[in-house]
């Protein structure tokens, strides 16, 4: 009976099948919502809240930032300078592993209500972003106020460094959509991926200015993560650089990936909650 009187609801004149725009935005609304639940049962016992999402970037950024500088890590720059180079690369990489983990470590969090309520996966990643950005305008709190304690100027590219982040956020992405159904699965990508992290930081010149020869000069040069993080930092801080065709570059082999990751993402992550469902 109810069958029949949905069917003939769908086939009235007057129904209007919900348009592209209408479910893009439901799907948005449901990955904001879903955002908030976690994030206040996150930092919910917590006594300083959301400061310790700027703990966790700074507690192994400073010494890096400070032993740097005396090892003369940033070439000719002054102390002030360089806190500014190193803590602004610091940054735009957080940004990018945090999106890179946010999917993931979302996901596992709501692996029981995605067991049991049925809703578009597609909300999961509207939450993750959504932890990413906010993060990410925490960390930018901090190169402003590094900037106006070294009294370091603000270039007139500074606006192309922040139109930048959305490029680093969804490249991050690209990576990270294709672990997360595994980590239904396998609790080793969840364990074994902070620990990649500290790696991969360091094949950038993140901390210290690329050599002009050598392996990490060749390592540098071929890896994409250089150009996603230096260009939009120089942006940032400084201006243009000369290679600033680098992070277009590097977009598009970001992009070549995310579009096989999303369709694998869609693919594979039932099969995950099912396995969640039935464990």
């Amino acid at each position: 009976m109810s069958t029949e009187r949905s069917t003939d609801v769908q086939d009235s004149p007057a129904y209007q099948r919900p348009t592209r725009f209408a479910r893009g935005s439901a799907v948005v609304r449901l990955g904001w919502l879903l955002f908030l639940r976690d994030f206040r049962m996150r930092y919910r016992q917590t006594y300083f809240g959301y400061l310790w999402a700027l703990v966790r970037v700074l507690a192994p950024g400073i010494p890096l930032v400070m032993v740097g500088s005396q090892f003369g890590m940033g070439g000719d720059r002054p102390a002030s300078s360089y806190a500014v180079f190193a803590l602004s690369g610091l940054v735009l990489w957080q940004i990018f592993w945090d999106s890179v983990t946010m999917p993931q470590w979302v996901t596992r969090r709501l692996r029981r209500l995605l067991s049991e309520a049925r809703f578009s996966y597609q909300a999961i990643l509207v939450a993750a972003t959504s932890y990413v950005l906010f993060n990410g305008s925490l960390y930018l709190l901090l190169i402003v106020g590094t900037m106006l304690i070294s009294r370091t100027p603000l270039p007139s590219t500074a606006v192309l460094g922040l139109l930048a982040i959305p490029g680093i956020v969804l490249s991050g992405l690209a990576i990270g959509m294709l672990f997360v159904p595994f980590t239904f699965v396998y609790l080793d990508f969840r364990y074994g991926l902070p620990m990649v992290s500290p790696v991969l930081l360091w094949t950038a010149p993140i901390f210290y200015e690329s050599p002009d020869s050598g392996f990490l000069h060749v390592l540098n040069t071929w890896n994409p993560l250089t150009y996603l993080v230096a260009i939009p930092r120089s942006w940032l801080t400084e201006g243009f650089v000369g290679n600033d065709i680098g992070f277009v570059l590097s977009l598009i082999v970001f992009g070549l990936i995310f579009v096989p990751a999303h369709r694998f993402y869609n693919r594979a992550i039932p099969i995950g909650v099912e396995r969640v469902a039935h464990a």
